[in-house]
C-alpha cells in the first residue's frame, strides 16, 4: 500500500477550429499490488476539489472549557469553532454533549500561532493512524467524477470522497448529491443523495447502477450499494437486477448478491448470489436446494445449485442439482 499521491495532470484538449487550450483535472492516486486506483474530477473547478491534511488524536478527555470551548487530552489542548463537526453514534452532536471521562477521536491540524484546531470530533471514536489526507471531489452535470481501478473497470458519479489514514488503509466513497464551495472557510459543504442510479460501473460491455460505491484497498473490493440494475451489451442485449454488489480489483470480477434477475434473449434466470467474468463472458449463478437457480423460456425451463450462463448467446448449461421441463416439439 502506497501513500496517497495527489496530483494535477495537464490535459491538453483540442477545441474545432482553435488552438489547444490547457485544462487541468485534480486527481488522487492509491496504489494495490501494482494496479492503480485513480479518482479524477472531470468538470469545472466550479466547485473545487478540497484537499484536507488532517492530524489523528485520541484518547479521554480531561478537561473541558465551555466559555473557550476548548478541550483538553491529556498536556493537549484543542480549540473549537463553527467549523468544527461533533459527532456521537452516527449522528451529528455538539460541544455540550462533550463530557470528562468520554473517550474521543479528534482530527486537528497545527494553526499559526501553534494551538491545535479540532475539526472533527467523535464521541467514543478511536483513531487508527497518526494523520490522514481527505480529498473531496463534486462534478456538476453533465460531468462526473471517474474513479479507475486498474486498467478493467470504472465507476462514475456526482461526489467522490478519498480517505487515507498514513500506514493503515486507504478508503474511496462515492455516491450522488450536488456540492456548494464555501470559499471563506475553504470548505466543500456536501449535500449526499445515495439514489438509485447514483453510481455507474463499467466493465468491458457490462454496466451496473447502485445507490453508493465504498472501495476498501485492504481488500481490494469496491462495495456497490442496491438496488442494482445491469445491462450489457451485445448481439443478445441483456438486462438484470442484484440487492447489491462487489467488484474485486484482484481478479476483476463482479459479484452479485440477492434477488438476482438476467433477462436476456426470451430467458430468464434467477439466482441467490453469481459470479460475472466479463474477461471470459460467463457468469456462474448460484442457488441451494431450497432456491435454486431457474432459468426458463418458452421451451420450458432447468434448475440447479450451480448453473453455467454464457454472457454472449444467454445459454446455461447446470453444473450441479440438474433438474428441468421442457415442451414438446
Amino acid at each position: 500500500m502506497r501513500w496517497l499521491l495527489l496530483v494535477s495532470g495537464l490535459l491538453l484538449v483540442a477545441l474545432a477550429q482553435q488552438d489547444p487550450e490547457p485544462s487541468f483535472q485534480t486527481t488522487a492516486e492509491i496504489e494495490r499490488r501494482g494496479k492503480k486506483i485513480v479518482v479524477v474530477k472531470t468538470g469545472p473547478d466550479n466547485p473545487p476539489a478540497i484537499i484536507e491534511l488532517r492530524d489523528l488524536y485520541g484518547g479521554v478527555i480531561t478537561g473541558l472549557d465551555p466559555e473557550k470551548k476548548t478541550l483538553r487530552l491529556g498536556e493537549q489542548v484543542f480549540t473549537t469553532d463553527n467549523l468544527t463537526r461533533f459527532w456521537q453514534e452516527g449522528k451529528v452532536a455538539q460541544f455540550t454533549d462533550l463530557k470528562v471521562g468520554q473517550q474521543v477521536r479528534l482530527e486537528a491540524a497545527e494553526q499559526n500561532d501553534g494551538s491545535l484546531k479540532a475539526f472533527d470530533i467523535r464521541i467514543g471514536g478511536r483513531p487508527e493512524g497518526s494523520s490522514l489526507t481527505r480529498s473531496l471531489f463534486a462534478d456538476p452535470p453533465p460531468f462526473r467524477v471517474q474513479i479507475t481501478f486498474g486498467e478493467d473497470a470504472r465507476a462514475f458519479g456526482a461526489i467522490a470522497r478519498v480517505e487515507q489514514v498514513r500506514e493503515v488503509n486507504d478508503y474511496v466513497f462515492m455516491t450522488g448529491g450536488t456540492a456548494r464551495y464555501i470559499e471563506e472557510e475553504d470548505r466543500l459543504e456536501l449535500d449526499l443523495k445515495p439514489a438509485p442510479r447514483a453510481v455507474e460501473v463499467q466493465q468491458g460491455r457490462s454496466k451496473a447502477w447502485g445507490s453508493r460505491l465504498d472501495y476498501d484497498n485492504q481488500s481490494g473490493d469496491a462495495r456497490v450499494a442496491g438496488p442494482i440494475e445491469l445491462e450489457r451489451a451485445g448481439d443478445k442485449p441483456l438486462q438484470g437486477s442484484a440487492q447489491r454488489m462487489i467488484y474485486n480489483v484482484d481478479d476483476e470480477i463482479l459479484r452479485l448478491f440477492g434477488g438476482i434477475k438476467l433477462v436476456q434473449d426470451g430467458r430468464t434466470s434467477t439466482a441467490e448470489s453469481a459470479v460475472v467474468r466479463e474477461k471470459d463472458r460467463v457468469a456462474y449463478l448460484y442457488g441451494s436446494k431450497d432456491r435454486p437457480v431457474r432459468s426458463q423460456n418458452k421451451d420450458g425451463f432447468v434448475e440447479g445449485t450451480r448453473v453455467l450462463y454464457n454472457l454472449d448467446t444467454s445459454d446455461v448449461v447446470v453444473l450441479e442439482g440438474v433438474k428441468g421441463e421442457f415442451q414438446d416439439p
